[in-house]
């Protein structure tokens, strides 16, 4: 992910903006699952983490940062949210989770320098208490019922269970810190990152607070110093990176098979989330940026709105985030499954560029520094310069507009400082592209790379580079997914059923499609299973049933989000084998946004999957929408 951008991960609800629909209405339909199937997977997030290093890895830590200071250090976590009615996602303030491992809200820490500075100098030590202190809020039974238990100081195990020897309540932080302005003449904490909008609100909020607390402080800023012990990362954080680059690669790969003509960039989006989703990851690490033809050539494009053509280049630059630590990959494919020979040239270029700076690493090389010419910045614009011309004949360099690349961990764009040398135990991103927009052409490669004693180590080695691999990939898929549609093709269909079941299915679908239009609840719990396993688009989409079903598309998207609205059927073929049955039709959806009264028109195909309930008869259990075929496909 080239640039310095971060993804700010909600902590609400995921919601449909009925709003946007004007933008896209014909596809919204068609689009409703994989848009639910984002939302649930945000929804559903778990609050605490996969895993956690052990608690001396976290005290390793603040003894290190403690060494380094001449003054107490305050920090707060994110505090969260104040309702209980509603499940939200919580992620923890980064630097407070690297020295604390500490992901609930509301809490606090204060750390104390060291009796014995880094320097091996013995310190005066005004405060006879405690080394460092964790507050965290005060038991509540009544918020626990809705959101599970929490940590409080009166949990009985606290010491052990944070690694913590003192553990109070959050309610006497502002005291401790009072008492210590009667000791000390300053404090370090987290300044607010200074820029035109305001910098950061959570760091504004404790300054605030301790200056009402200690106005007579000197405020110094720790951020250098633990960004210093963040760039080195210990064999814990490495493991959960690699697990995290392993998800994000399984991702890439489905995306390369799946990758064709047709699709949305917000379906090849989709399949890639879900892919992080089931292999365990709690989050994305980013928005997910998939930019098919010349949105190729925006760098953090987030849209996701494009419908893939034919010629087409596509960027894909999405990671998997895995116990808070975020890989960050991107590949760039065509969507045909084959290059053409000035994107290929392209292509070309950007991955010798990432070669020639792979092999310039070494402990001790510059990475990023635009003032060190043999930094590996300069090294890969040094490549691309010397390789390729423009429409005007002019070089290349012009149009390789970011940095090299950044570090990573438990921010994609994590701390560190890009003009000094490289050290063993970073893991950074090498990421040369080129966008040139006059030819809708934007290619980027990017991989995630450990540096070790010797050079370095290729973290997401095993997701081609090599654009004959990448074609060879794509071209086996096309040849599955062409085999499996033959093999469903109506010539190989069993005989259409003309018996009664078959006639019940008929009747099915016509109150189907009556339900859709009147927007009818009533008449569409007639016709869905009663169970958690009704699935719409995918099986994977909703996990509450027919709740969801009707509250998401009968009452949000055809009651309130479109007036006059009638759903055709035609050219049905229906397929009984005992309790089980299918049907394929063809639709015309036709209505009016009530937001501005516009006409929307769709056409699409449909397979419905029914199971017969011994008390109710057929009902259906499943819906698959799918892009209209070409008239001579019919």
């Amino acid at each position: 992910m080239s640039g310095r951008l971060n993804w700010v991960r909600s902590h609400g609800r995921c919601s449909l903006n009925v709003a946007a629909l004007s933008r896209a209405a014909a596809r919204t339909l068609a689009s409703l699952g994989i848009l639910f199937l984002i939302c649930l997977t945000q929804r559903t997030q778990a609050q605490q983490r996969r895993e956690r290093e052990p608690n001396s890895v976290y005290g390793e830590r603040r003894v290190k940062l403690a060494s380094q200071v001449d003054a107490p250090i305050v920090l707060w976590g994110f505090t969260g949210r104040e309702e209980i009615s509603e499940a939200y996602v919580f992620a923890q303030e980064e630097n407070f989770y690297y020295l604390t491992g500490h992901n609930e809200e509301g809490a606090g820490l204060i750390l104390f320098p060291s009796l014995q500075s880094s320097q091996g100098t013995m310190a005066i030590a005004p405060w006879d208490g405690p080394r460092e202190i964790l507050f965290l809020p005060p038991k509540d039974p009544g918020k626990e019922k809705w959101n599970g238990v929490r940590m409080s100081p009166s949990d009985p195990d606290i010491e052990a269970r944070t690694g913590f020897a003192s553990v109070k309540p959050f309610a006497e932080m502002r005291a401790t810190v009072e008492k210590l302005a009667t000791l000390y003449s300053s404090f370090y904490t987290i300044l607010p990152y200074e820029k035109e909008l305001g910098g950061y609100p959570h760091e504004k909020a404790v300054v605030d607070w301790l200056q009402l607390a200690a106005p007579q402080f000197k405020l110094k800023d720790i951020r250098a110093q633990i960004a210093a012990l963040r760039q080195i990362k210990s064999p814990g954080e490495l493991a959960f990176l690699k697990r995290a680059i392993d998800l994000s690669v399984d991702s890439h790969l489905e995306a390369m098979k799946m990758m064709r003509p047709s699709l949305y960039e917000y379906q090849v989006a989709a399949k890639m989330v879900e892919v992080h989703a089931m292999g365990g990851s709690e989050a994305e690490g980013y928005a997910p940026i998939v930019g098919a033809g010349p949105n190729s050539t925006a760098l953090h494009y987030d849209k996701l709105s494009r419908k893939i053509e034919d010629g087409d280049i596509v960027v894909l630059d999405v990671g998997s985030q895995y116990s808070g630590y975020s890989a960050d990959i991107t590949r760039t494919l065509p969507a045909n499954g084959k290059f053409t020979p000035r994107q290929r040239e392209i292509y070309d270029i950007v991955l010798g560029a990432q070669n020639a700076a792979l092999a310039a690493i070494k402990p001790d090389a510059h990475f990023s520094c635009k003032d060190k010419k043999d930094g590996l910045a300069n090294i890969a614009r040094d490549y691309i310069n010397s390789h390729g011309k423009d429409r005007q004949g002019k070089p290349l360099g012009q149009y390789f507009i970011h940095g090299l690349g950044h570090h990573i961990g438990l921010n994609v764009h994590d701390p560190g400082e890009y003009c000094a040398p490289l050290q063993p135990g970073m893991v950074i991103t090498i990421e040369p592209g080129i966008y040139i927009p006059e030819e809708n052409l934007g290619v980027r490669i990017e991989d995630d790379i450990l540096i070790t004693e010797s050079g370095y180590q290729l973290l997401s080695e095993r997701l081609p580079r090599d654009p004959d691999e990448i074609e060879k990939i794509m071209a086996a898929a096309t040849k599955q997914r062409a085999g499996a549609e033959k093999s469903l093709t109506r010539e190989n269909l069993p005989p259409t059923d003309t018996n009664e079941e078959s006639s019940a299915i008929q009747s099915l679908i016509a109150k189907y499609a009556k339900s859709v239009s009147d927007a009818d609840t009533v008449l569409a719990a007639q016709i869905w299973s009663d169970s958690p396993d009704v699935s719409f688009i995918n099986p994977l989409g909703h996990q509450h049933g027919w709740e969801e079903i009707k509250h998401n598309v009968y009452e949000r998207m055809m009651r309130d989000a479109f007036s006059e609205r009638k759903l055709s059927v035609r050219d049905v073929t229906i397929h009984v084998d005992a309790n089980a049955g299918w049907a394929e039709f063809f639709w015309h959806f036709d209505a009016k946004l009530r937001s501005n009264g516009s006409p929307v028109t769709t056409d699409g195909r449909e397979t419905q999957i029914y199971w017969k309930d011994n008390s109710r008869g057929w009902v259906l259990v499943h819906v698959h929408y799918s892009e209209m075929p070409k008239p001579a496909e019919r």
